[in-house]
């Protein structure tokens, strides 16, 4: 098995449900061809640092995955080559090792939003009760 991680750029004007349906093509086209999807990640939609196609924003979409064959790989770029909504697409090859640390990153970030979201008021009181004595 091969482990790679790709970002492609979406064209920013297209309506949520259809970002939706490509992002869910290419991930068809990674199962079928015997693939996994290890982690997916929206980016969200940001400007780029020059114009491509006449577009000053896109949406970034990243995700990385594992596949048996090399010829796939070459089948998934003409995919993003053929559909007009796909502005850029970047296919990086990595080792097994960096996907684990990719998702330990965010279980990190999880665990350090959860510590954020807790009661502020128990906070407060401890600062209070430190400040009088």
């Amino acid at each position: 098995m091969k482990f790679y991680e790709t970002t492609y750029i979406v064209h920013s004007a297209l309506q949520e449900g259809r970002l939706n349906d490509i992002t869910e093509s290419i991930n068809t086209f990674v199962k079928s061809a015997g693939g996994e999807i290890l982690y997916s990640d929206n980016w969200g939609r940001k400007k780029l640092s020059y114009m491509i196609d006449k577009q000053k924003y896109g949406t970034y979409i990243y995700f990385q995955f594992k596949i048996l064959d090399n010829s796939h790989i070459k089948n998934l770029k003409i995919e993003f080559e053929h559909n007009p909504n796909i502005l850029r697409s970047l296919i990086v090859k990595i080792d097994e090792v960096d996907v684990f640390e990719k998702k330990k990153q965010e279980e990190e970030k999880k665990e350090i939003s959860k510590i954020d979201k807790e009661p502020k008021d128990e906070k407060l009181e401890e600062n209070s009760s430190s400040k009088k004595e």
